[in-house]
């Protein structure tokens, strides 16, 4: 008869908390390369301190202590004296002001795969030196939505499943819906709906306009909020414009016909394609190639990764958002998207794009 006692199971892994003994150093471009070999990435999901960036980490439940259940949020400190603010609802599997752990740990570097370079290029958007009527941002955190009692602080669904246990067989800790969950901001929807109703309420200017920008899960919750007619009576004189990012949304589950129309006209999509960043895809009622999202559709030039569409192409969308914010009757030009077939059999097909 044999029985294994708890010390003869194998160790929870313990891992280094600095860069450099991980074997890792972070070059003069930002990219995190390898001591031993500076031409290779590195190969594990690494982040670095804050940048200074005129951000600052609120807490919620808005005045929640830091011993208490909350999820944290990046707003800029000057928010309230902004004219206009942009929002970013971004997926639900990235750590709060992460884009893309594929370019962080490799080509683009830790600015880029982070918001640290869109900050930057929204902060740009300046109508002189001595003036600074740049926009604010406030990045919501869709992602940290889980409260690891032990740790005190709000993480992914993927760090549960990487909280230290007893041993490297132990089982992952177990879930309770309540307890392990923030108030007011237990999942997706209810996080989206306190951004919009405490954070923008309470924080912004009643007269500042909103860009909205939502990723995957967070395009869809956001469509989902203003689809309700209250919700989108309340903030339609507010929102300047929206842009859904590989969203999974579908145009038939719009069903309040004003937003709709709004959304065709003050709406821009953006999916993953071969085509080059900015190419036209497809009309608000979409295409054989591309499903529809109720507004125009286009390529940000990326190919494979949806978590990399915002990180390459945020500049594209923010001038959008500059020219949309200069001409309060702004609507979407009608594109038509033209393909002229040749009888050759060789001879490639030809597209042409129109605008009126």
């Amino acid at each position: 008869m044999f029985r294994l006692l708890d010390s003869g199971l194998p160790k929870s892994p313990v891992y280094p908390s600095n860069l450099e003994e991980l074997g890792y150093f972070v070059n003069e471009n930002d990219e995190i390369r390898n001591i031993e070999n500076p031409k290779a990435y590195s190969q594990f999901l690494l982040s670095k301190n804050d940048r200074s960036l005129g951000l600052k980490i609120i807490r919620l439940p808005i005045g929640a202590k830091s011993s208490e259940p909350h999820v944290p949020i990046f707003v800029s400190s000057d928010i309230h004296s902004k004219k206009r603010v942009l929002v970013l609802f971004y997926d639900h599997g990235q750590d709060l002001g992460i884009l893309s752990y594929r370019i962080i740990c490799g080509k683009g570097g830790i600015s880029q795969g982070s918001v640290v370079d869109l900050v930057k290029y929204l902060q740009s958007k300046r109508s002189s030196a001595e003036v600074d009527d740049s926009p604010a941002i406030i990045l919501a955190n869709l992602g940290q939505l889980r409260w690891w009692r032990r740790g005190k602080k709000a993480i992914t669904q993927t760090s549960w499943f990487a909280i230290p246990s007893k041993s490297l067989v132990d089982h992952s800790y177990r879930f309770d819906p309540e307890r392990n969950t923030i108030p007011y901001n237990r999942d997706t929807t209810q996080h989206v709906e306190y951004i919009f109703n405490s954070v923008i309420t309470e924080l912004t200017n009643p007269a500042a306009k909103l860009d909205i920008i939502g990723v995957s899960t967070g395009a869809v919750e956001v469509i989902a909020f203003l689809d309700k007619s209250g919700n989108w009576e309340k903030y339609k004189s507010r929102i300047s414009a929206f842009t859904p990012i590989a969203s999974y949304h579908s145009v038939k589950e719009i069903t309040n016909e004003n937003f709709g129309a709004w959304l065709t006209n003050r709406g821009r999509a953006y999916i993953v394609s071969p085509e080059p960043c900015g190419y036209f895809i497809a009309g608000p009622q979409g295409s054989e190639e591309s499903n529809a999202t109720g507004c125009p559709t286009f390529s940000l030039g990326e190919p494979f990764y949806p978590e990399k569409l915002l990180a390459v192409g945020y500049k594209l969308i923010i001038d959008w958002f500059e020219e949309v914010a200069s001409d309060p009757h702004y609507m979407n030009p009608e594109i038509f998207r033209i393909e002229f077939l040749t009888q050759g059999n060789n001879e490639d097909v030809v597209t042409a794009d129109t605008t009126s």
